[in-house]
């Protein structure tokens, strides 16, 4: 059974909303400024880092938040 497109635009304005919100507490979290969240952001630091996981968590979620926009 295929969604219907009002069923699929109501799809997207909630995931867009949770990640907008997971986003900011992530970013909030990091202490870095959510405006700077996006697909290109250049993680500050190295892969062996505690947070490496959570700034490469802050890239996916920017670049599937713009895949909605």
């Amino acid at each position: 059974m295929a969604l219907t497109a009002s069923q699929i635009t109501a799809a997207k304005a909630d995931a867009k909303e949770f990640l907008e919100y997971s986003l900011q507490v992530l970013c909030l979290a990091l202490g870095m400024d959510p405006a700077d969240a996006s697909s290109s952001f250049a993680i500050p630091v190295a892969d062996s880092d505690a947070s490496y996981i959570a700034y490469q968590a802050v890239v996916r979620q920017a670049t599937a938040l713009e895949a909605l926009a």
